[in-house]
């Protein structure tokens, strides 16, 4: 065997989770330091090698998705209620059965997460046509019915170890989490306070995003960390700036939400968490000016400072990059 195909091989076990990163390193003899850099060269080498393969697998999956739905708007008057399950809930079952099958029988070519993936989208739009099709109006019938599509994606992802699936998982868990939140809620509070509890649940959730993610240090869900990165901070920050919009404590509090969002970029090496931060942090700063500053004389003279301390804070969020982050994301 030659040392790219070991080298694929390896990768493809560690990222099936068949082998960690700590058998490797007592194996080899490798330090908790040089092992990412090995797995970070293996991947480079899959990576390029795959790069082609993989295009292909996202552009036919969407192709597969835009001819199932052209097909679903053309003969969607004519089908019925259980055709329209059949072509939605169905077919979505259809192809995450068949994704199993070949996730178990060919995991190399992960043409199996392709087909997942299809039938990621279809599950969740069949329950829903399921329930509108029968008139099932209950706000306790949905939420139910996503929580089951959570736990079913939360069982393939124990079964399979797979990426997608995990993805699949959080986005349905997520859906179900508000759909619960909404039916418990929504027949005793106001409209206005539902959206503030919505509010503090986004922030909850944004955080719970974060810590989800430094489990997947090291296993086969890796690949996600950048993106519960994003979706974490960008839900914390944004909800918490709504709070900011109505309440003038949480117009001083949120100053400390920021820092502590610099603060956890360091922590976490993360340069995307450290980025948001910054946006956010100037967002408000603009935002605290403009309220209170811009009918009065000086505001032109704030306008200046304002643009003095962005360049500032331009300099410390460079500053921050190369010295806690680059290099050890």
């Amino acid at each position: 065997m030659e040392k790219e195909e070991l080298l694929n091989e390896l990768y493809t076990k560690m990222d099936a989770g068949e082998i960690s990163r700590e058998e490797i390193a007592a194996r080899f003899g490798l330090s908790t330091i040089s092992l990412p850099r090995m797995q970070n060269a293996i991947e480079e080498k899959t990576d390029s090698h795959f790069t082609v393969t993989k295009m292909l697998y996202v552009l036919g999956a969407g192709i597969v998705l835009i001819g199932i739905l052209i097909f679903m708007a053309q003969l969607w008057d004519d089908m019925g209620t259980f055709g329209h399950i059949a072509i939605t809930l169905g077919l979505g079952l259809l192809l995450a059965a068949s994704g199993s099958i070949l996730l178990k029988q060919t995991r190399d070519t992960k043409v199996g997460q392709v087909f997942h993936a299809i039938g990621g989208f279809l599950i969740p739009g069949g329950v829903i046509v399921a329930l509108v099709d029968f008139d099932v109006e209950s706000a306790w019938a949905i939420a139910v019915a996503f929580t089951v599509v959570f736990a079913f994606y939360v069982l393939l992802m124990l079964v399979h170890r797979s990426v997608v699936l995990t993805l699949f998982a959080i986005a349905n868990g997520t859906a179900a989490i508000y759909l619960i939140c909404n039916a418990l809620l929504d027949p005793i509070l106001s409209s206005s306070a539902l959206e503030i509890v919505f509010q503090y649940l986004t922030m909850a959730l944004g955080l719970s995003y974060l810590a989800l993610s430094r489990s997947f240090v090291g296993g086969y869900n890796e690949k996600l960390i950048s993106s519960l990165y994003f979706l974490g901070i960008t839900g914390l920050l944004a909800a918490a700036f709504y709070r900011v919009l109505d309440s003038t404590f949480w117009e001083f509090l949120y100053f400390f939400i920021v820092a502590g969002g610099l603060f956890l970029s360091i922590y976490m090496k993360s340069r995307i968490i450290l980025i948001m931060s910054t946006i956010f942090l100037i967002t408000h700063i603009f935002y605290i000016t403009s309220e209170y500053f811009a009918d009065s004389l000086g505001w032109p003279v704030v306008l200046v400072i304002l643009g003095f301390v962005f360049i500032g804070l331009g300099y410390i969020s460079v500053t921050i990059n190369n010295k806690y982050i680059k290099g050890q994301e």
